[in-house]
């Protein structure tokens, strides 16, 4: 399945992959998506957030109670056009589940366009397709939830 996502940010290049990589922040994305335990792990190359999700009651008999999705964002240098290109994986243990993802953070004028693309992949026969319609919801949700909790946070004057 194909993920395409656009996010808007209020703020430079540099300033959102800054943000990506604050702790504090993704903490607050975590609670705000309502997991019910979560990880955070900020390294020189990489991001890593942890999510455990409650399941929608009508999903449990596919999925079970609960789904742990692991984003890893990974960015480079700020290059001479202002932009910052990157990768985006999600997976989801337990399951053959794995998203990966190109990521452009992109300057807008005063404004940072944060395109998202790639593929969603579950690797099993026959089912594979039914799973990635009951998967590809959480994904979004955990793309969408970074979009606003960004806005939220950029928005706070220093």
């Amino acid at each position: 399945m194909k993920l395409d996502y656009t996010h808007s940010y209020d703020a430079a290049p540099e300033t959102v992959a800054a943000l990506l990589r604050n702790t504090a922040f993704l903490d607050d994305v975590a609670t705000h998506a309502g997991a019910t335990e979560h990880t955070v792990e900020v390294t020189a190359d990489h991001t890593k957030l942890g999510m455990v999700l409650a399941v929608p009651g009508n999903l449990t008999k596919f999925i079970g109670s609960s789904i742990r999705i692991n984003q890893v964002f990974r960015f480079e240098a700020l290059r001479a056009d202002g932009s910052i290109p990157g990768t985006v994986e999600v997976d989801v243990p337990g399951m053959p589940v794995e998203v990966n993802a190109t990521a452009a953070l992109t300057p807008r004028g005063a404004r940072t366009e944060g395109r998202y693309t790639g593929d969603l992949t579950v690797r099993v026969p026959l089912f594979g397709k039914k799973i990635e319609s009951q998967v590809e919801p959480f994904i979004t949700d955990a793309f969408d939830g970074l979009e606003r909790r960004a806005t939220d946070w950029l928005s706070r004057k220093p």
